[in-house]
């Protein structure tokens, strides 16, 4: 701009904006502040304006050029200058900076006065307080400003740019991208992390601070079970909880996190990298030879390795280093991936932030000029673009945030290849600025021809590929859906084309409340599409004579499709469209109808090799407007015939020349049916060469998904499946991705009718081999059964999709994918409990089917939807139960798996107690054990542990060893010969029987799994580190040990190992031996429930616990002897939160609980406390006892109170009625005996050897010695103790750790109450797990480490009232404390042990803690 322009009177004409002339002086005055006085620095840092900062505008700064701190004053005056103003300003620099403050610059638009009495007050009042004053004032600040231009062009030229003008122009453009973009809805995808990061705007601060949290948090989590190296790791920790969190102006120093953890902790890593090669290498050494030794270094090894990924979590990958840093960031991808969303959405959430960015679109540039000209021209601008980019730099400088600008879709442009020679000016105007950032985005396969060559080297460029909802499909397509009130159904989820974000928009558009397929769907597309033509080109549709009823869209579209189809060409040459005689009938110009077709995404262009094409925006699409064109050329069926076969195959000599054309092929296939009732795929066997067949043939199967009617009998489907020889994947991709569409030839009926006809090894091979390899990343098989998992439904009117999806979840549980066969069950659980009578149907439909894999699964989850059905359903209930007794116990061979007869007998036990009245209907005896099976036999002894096996058998042989027999595999040693240790069996004589089962009846095959088991064995680690997939061959030894196990419980005796010698113990279930491995009554997704009560009380005085803790231990007067035996607030806390009140005014009270001040940080915290506090239901004379003990201060712990009954073996929801629980209810009424204080002497006789004298009969060593003894008689002073008899423990302990159930990652701990609670107030268990509810529905009872609060066991006071009136009990709670110094290394130095006894009465607690020891 020219120098006359910039004068205060243009300044004022330019600024005149909502913020006002002083706000945009203060702006120009700091940055003039910055590039004067502080460019010279080494690192840039943003000076933030505040105008609460007393004096000067931001905090002084170091000027390094001089060594000194300073900092700068703005004042604008409209007329005389207020020295009074300035002098004000001084005094609060001086009184707030005195001593840190050297030098302050004062910007001002008037002169000042140096000589007059103001201004030299202000001098002096500073010089004396050793600060420096230097005026920047009036024609010196418009120097300054010619100096830097942009700040010229900024402040003082009337460009019309601000932040109100680029959220006029973000309007625009979400006008005219009309449903491409979605303001209001937005899903999280990978494109738009990388985004954020490229932009550092909030979420990517988010994200880089949450990674040192996490960090920490991880620390914390392993600081004991990394216990060798504790001290390091709390190092490490503390040197993270340092580090600053980056902001706006320092994000990149996020890449310095690793490089200083590195550096301070590089002795450290050293040692542990050391350590860890040692262990790989002692490891590899003895992995043959010992196994047992063997898992024990290699959870050695896994700790070290976890160790070590510690020191390396705050690493960036090299992308999320070069997006921190880079300039330029390119956005590729497929069409409809959601780019134009990507930038719209973010210039829209920049800007509601009262952020800057600048979006434009490709598709504007349609004309054959520079691109530079184009966009200033659609921008309006009166100045160039390259000035636009000026101005957002001085933007982002004033706000201190990046200013990015978006260019969407430059293929859409009309020449996109104009993009390639101004880039390369882009580059170099934005990569010499800090704040304005550019992002391009465009189709893929436009990258040769809108990239300049070097911008695949340059070092500030980008390139990203934004790939939609690839990766994470379901939750995208649920959250689309619902956005736009669409109900989310099994139809949705196994639709092929769902996860692309501009079909599914496309499907949204044309949605009308009913499930079509896809030619309705792209017919009703072009309906829209014709609408918006008549909208945005009315003018000339209106010119060109015709009205809103007119169809214009069809007919253009059926003409571009003749001409893909006259020329062989799927994409048309821009210049032969606009040749094309559609236009001359319509009268309608070519380039504005194929523009608006493309933003309707009917077509799309493209470029290659320097020419610009227009096609069908689907290959779908445009097979099925070529198909139909087709079917508008020709009538006949021999017409049609022979056109598929000379023009869309092009079989000549039986070759096929158009491979290309298989999906057109396919779409003519299903015109053709639908027209004449006939299919014509038999026109593939024309063609010689099988792949082309095949290839064909798998097209054809693929269009079953979208047609509405099937020509053919599912016989001659799998005849022509066999003939053409297709991948079977096909196939079962097909069943699935239409399994629950009622009537269709490939439904989960029909999967059913192909799956029962196998053998469980051809099964296995064809199926369970394809389903095992699913993930949740990609199938939507698995992303349906984990929302299923997690309790989260589909929207299902027609319970036919209900029946579907079940039968085809069924056929998952063959899967040897643990994880998968799991989580299948859990899903099924929830549908079940919700539509319960497919229970009975389920079982009745798989009671024949030959794989005990699946029938076993299907009675445990019958059993998990029984104890968490929705609904009563007593009589469907009871249709079950009489199924379940008539199928499995009234049999002469009840079913030989000790898993399913467990999980039959509990669902008919759990109808007994339900309905107590009706157990007569049944003969009970028969569901209980022992059962009538089929004995092992003595088969022919093949010395199966000598043979000489090879792949798939020598795994299974090498697995299934039993210790004794030969070496040992860990399966054979650790799983099955555990369990038969219980029994009185041969060893040997099972070995050899359970191989023979596997080889001959279950038919494993090696021609059939070798490569596969091949594949997954070396993925093995250790029995400790379960594999989410396992060998088929591991499955058939899972179905051999449960068949045996049941048989052998049938008929051989126990041993009796804690019983005396001449006790019979007879097998009552699977709790013992223990051989349970999946609980269906527990899922970990149903552990929180938001209605229960949080107690905030208790956190509260936890936390004052903690301060009064920390206020002792700073305390110059502090004496560690005096405070171990001195009371605290937190156990005066721990009383009073026995009584908790939530926030409905409900009384709650504790049970159980457990509580401390914190184990973290022992070493620098030194002081803990901790307090275990037991509930028990005592009787009068009992507490009347109790108390006077207490009362003296006796030790009230001779007995073995100190503990809660834990128990493993039990499923969640069978506790407590069950005959497995029946031991675990037994044990919580525990005897009790106190110590009297008194002691007696006891007198003991004992016979003891006499050593010296050893006897030998033939003296030759000791074999066969006489052993001497003689009488001795001892005395010793014991404690005279008094018996109390049994008292209850309030609350019971479950835990579900088993290692093979893969549904869950941890263990899963939590109190339940006592039985005797749940039996007399009638509590169940409902939704969620672990909360206990009384019969109308209340919730009683329930765990709050549930809630993520350890607060106890709590139950509601007045229905603990109602039990204690009835037991005509009293509860009363036994303290277990103690407070404690701990040293340097987290050890105790001194401690005291307090307990005491509490007594709950009229609803208040009683009672006392008291020292018991101290040391």
């Amino acid at each position: 701009m020219a120098a006359g322009q910039i004068t205060w009177e243009q300044f004022v004409v330019s600024n005149n904006d909502a913020r006002g002339i002083r706000y945009k002086f203060e702006d120009l005055s700091r940055q003039l502040f910055i590039h004067e006085f502080l460019s010279g620095n080494s690192k840039y840092k943003y000076l933030h304006s505040n105008p609460n900062n007393p004096g000067v505008e931001s905090e002084p700064i170091l000027d390094e050029q001089n060594g000194k701190y300073i900092g700068y004053q703005a004042k604008f005056f409209d007329n005389n200058v207020d020295y009074g103003q300035i002098k004000s300003s001084a005094q609060k620099a001086i009184k707030e900076y005195k001593g840190t403050l050297d030098i302050i610059y004062l910007f001002c638009n008037k002169t000042l006065t140096t000589t007059c009495t103001g201004y030299r007050g202000v001098e002096k009042l500073l010089q004396d307080a050793d600060i420096e004053l230097q005026l920047i004032t009036d024609t010196t600040i418009l120097d300054l400003v010619r100096k830097y231009p942009i700040l010229g062009q900024f402040y003082f030229d009337d460009h019309g740019i601000s932040h109100e003008w680029l959220k006029d122009r973000a309007s625009t453009i979400a006008s005219i991208l009309g449903e491409r973009f979605n303001p209001d809805f937005n899903v999280d995808t990978e494109a738009e992390h990388h985004l954020s990061i490229f932009l550092h705007n909030q979420k990517a601060l988010a994200y880089f601070n949450a990674k040192k949290e996490a960090l920490i948090e991880e620390i914390d989590s392993l600081r004991w079970e990394l216990d060798e190296w504790h001290d390091d790791i709390y190092k490490l920790s503390q040197f993270v909880e340092r580090i600053p969190d980056v902001t706006f102006d320092c994000i990149s120093e996020a890449e310095n996190w690793q490089r200083n953890i590195g550096d301070e902790f590089k002795d450290t890593i050293v040692k542990i990298e050391t350590r860890i090669k040692e262990t790989e290498r002692e490891y590899s050494e003895i992995r043959s030879t010992d196994p047992d030794k063997a898992t024990e270094i290699g959870a050695r090894l896994k700790k070290l390795n976890k160790l070590n990924d510690l020191f390396y979590r705050l690493e960036l990958p090299k992308i999320e280093r070069e997006l921190v840093n880079n300039k330029i960031l390119v956005v590729e991808g497929k069409a409809g991936v959601g780019k134009t969303q990507l930038f719209a959405n973010e210039t829209n959430s920049l800007l509601k932030a009262n952020e800057n960015a600048l979006l434009v679109i490709g598709g504007d540039c349609l004309s054959d000029t520079n691109m530079l000209e184009q966009l200033k021209n659609n921008l309006r601008l009166n100045f160039d673009f390259e000035n636009l980019i000026d101005i957002l730099e001085v933007m982002g400088e004033a706000s201190g945030k990046i200013v990015p600008i978006f260019i969407d879709a430059l293929n859409e442009s009309w020449k996109p290849a104009l993009w390639k020679s101004i880039l390369p000016i882009l580059y170099k105007k934005i990569t010499d600025y800090k704040y304005v950032r550019l992002a391009i985005s465009f189709r893929s396969e436009y990258e040769r021809v809108i990239l300049p060559e070097e911008f695949f080297s340059l070092s500030d460029v980008k390139i990203i590929e934004h790939t939609g909802f690839n990766t994470n499909s379901f939750q995208a397509t649920k959250q689309f859906l619902r956005h736009y009130g669409i109900p989310f159904t099994p139809l949705h989820m196994f639709d092929t084309n769902i996860s692309n974000p501009l079909f599914l928009t496309l499907y949204c558009k044309t949605y009308r409340g009913d499930e079509v397929n896809l030619p309705v769907l792209y017919e009703r597309l072009l309906e829209q599409a014709n609408d918006k033509m008549h909208i945005k080109l009315a003018k000339p549709i209106e010119n060109a004579g015709y009205d809103q009823s007119y169809n214009l869209v069809t007919p253009i579209v059926e003409g571009i499709a003749k001409q893909i189809l006259l020329t062989g060409k799927r994409s048309l040459e821009k210049s032969e469209i606009e040749k094309m005689p559609i236009w001359n009938s319509l009268g309608l110009a070519a380039r504005s109808c194929i523009t608006q077709l493309i933003q309707e995404n009917i077509l799309q262009d493209k470029e290659i090799d320097g020419k610009f094409y227009v096609c069908f925006s689907f290959d779908q699409m445009n097979d099925y407007f070529s198909a139909k064109a087709i079917f508008s050329m020709f009538l006949t069926e021999k017409e049609i015939r022979n056109y598929v076969l000379e023009n869309v195959l092009g079989i000549v000599n039986g070759s096929l020349t158009h491979w290309e054309n298989k999906d057109l092929f396919a779409h003519v296939c299903a015109l053709f049916a639908e027209k004449f009732e006939e299919e014509c795929v038999d026109i593939i066997r024309l063609i010689d060469n099988d792949t082309d067949k095949a290839d064909l043939f798998e097209a054809y199967i693929e269009s079953f998904e979208w047609r509405s009617k099937i020509y053919l009998s599912l016989s001659e489907l799998l005849e022509l499946c066999h003939e053409f020889s297709i991948d079977p994947a096909t196939l079962w991709n097909a069943f699935i991705n239409n399994s629950v569409k009622a009537d269709h030839l490939l439904n989960a009926d029909r999967l059913y009718d192909v799956l029962k006809e196998y053998s469980i090894a051809e099964r296995d091979y064809v199926w369970t081999i394809f389903i095992n390899e699913m993930n949740s990343k990609y199938d939507r098989i698995v992303q349906l059964v984990e929302m299923y998992n997690k309790g989260e439904t589909l929207e299902i009117s027609d319970k036919e999709q209900i029946r579907l999806l079940l039968i085809l979840f069924s056929w998952v549980l063959t899967s040897s994918n643990r994880y998968l066969r799991d989580i299948t069950s859990k899903a099924m659980v929830e549908l079940l409990k919700e539509h319960f009578e497919y229970n009975e149907y389920l079982l009745k439909l798989f009671s024949h089917i030959n794989d005990p894999y699946v029938i076993q699964r299907l009675y445990g989850i019958a059993f998990g939807a029984c104890v968490k059905r929705a609904c009563e359903n007593k009589e469907k209930y009871k249709k079950l139960v009489y199924f379940v007794f008539e199928n499995i116990f009234n049999q002469d061979i009840v079913y030989p798996d000790i898993l399913l007869r467990d999980y039959a007998r509990l669902i008919i036990e759990r109808y007994f107690i339900e309905y107590p009245s009706e157990i007569h209907d049944f003969e009970v005896e028969k569901i209980k054990p022992p059962y009538q099976s089929i004995q092992i036999p003595d088969v022919e002894d093949q010395k199966y542990a000598d043979k000489d096996f090879q792949k798939g058998l020598s795994y299974i042989q090498f697995s299934m060893l039993f210790e004794g027999i030969g070496g040992y595999g860990d399966f054979g040693r650790y799983v099955f010969q555990s369990a038969l240790r219980y029994f009185e069996v041969d060893d040997y004589k099972i070995f050899n029987y359970a191989m023979y089962y596997i080889i001959h009846e279950l038919e494993y095959q090696g021609e059939l799994f070798d490569n596969y088991d091949g594949w997954v064995k070396r993925f093995a680690y250790d029995r400790h580190n379960l594999l989410k997939i396992e060998r088929i061959g591991k499955k058939y030894q899972w179905i051999a040990m449960y068949n045996i196990l049941a048989r052998v419980s049938d008929y051989c005796p126990m041993k009796t190992f804690y019983f005396a010698e001449d006790e019979v113990v007879a097998y009552d279930g699977p709790w013992e031996p223990y051989v349970r491995d999946f609980d269906p009554t527990l899922n970990i997704y149903n552990l929180s429930c938001d209605s229960a009560p949080y107690f905030s009380q208790v956190d509260e005085h936890m936390r004052q616990s903690i301060q009064e803790k920390n206020c002792e231990k700073e305390n110059p007067l502090f004496n560690e002897n005096a405070w171990i035996k001195s009371n605290s607030l937190f156990f005066e806390s721990r009383k009073n939160d026995l009584i908790l009140v939530d926030s409905d005014g409900i009384q709650w009270i504790v049970l159980s609980k457990y509580a401390d001040t914190g184990r973290k940080n022992l070493e620098t915290d030194k002081l803990m406390v901790w307090n275990w506090i037991y509930g028990y239901f005592v009787t009068d004379e009992q507490l009347v006892i109790l108390k006077e003990y207490a009362s003296k201060r006796r030790n009230l712990f001779y007995s073995n109170i100190t503990m809660i009954p834990d128990a493993y073996v039990l499923y969640n929801r069978e506790y407590p009625w069950s005959s497995g629980s029946k031991t675990i209810v037994e044990g919580q009424w525990y005897p009790v005996e106190l110590e009297t204080n008194e002691t007696e002497v006891i007198t003991e006789t004992i016979e003891e050897a006499r050593i010296s004298e050893l006897k030998s009969e033939n003296g030759d060593g000791f074999e066969g010695f006489e052993l001497l003894t003689e009488p001795k008689t001892y005395t010793k002073e014991m404690p005279v103790t008094i018996a109390l008899g049994t008292m209850l423990n309030t609350t019971q302990y479950l835990t579900w750790e088993e290692e093979f159930d893969a549904s869950k990652e941890d263990s899963s701990s939590y109190f339940h109450p006592c039985a005797e609670i749940i039996n007399t107030l009638e509590l169940r268990q409902k939704t969620y797990d672990g909360y206990y509810y009384s019969r109308e529905g209340e919730l009683i009872a329930f765990d709050t480490n549930l809630k993520g609060q350890k607060a106890g066991m709590v139950i509601r006071r007045e229905a603990l009232d109602k039990f204690l009136d009835i037991k005509n009990l009293h509860l009363a709670w036994f303290v277990n404390a103690a407070k404690e110094v701990h040293g340097g290394n987290a050890e105790i130095t001194k401690y005291a042990d307090w307990t005491g006894l509490l007594e709950y009465r009229e609803g208040s607690v009683q009672g006392e803690y008291y020292i018991k020891e101290s040391k």
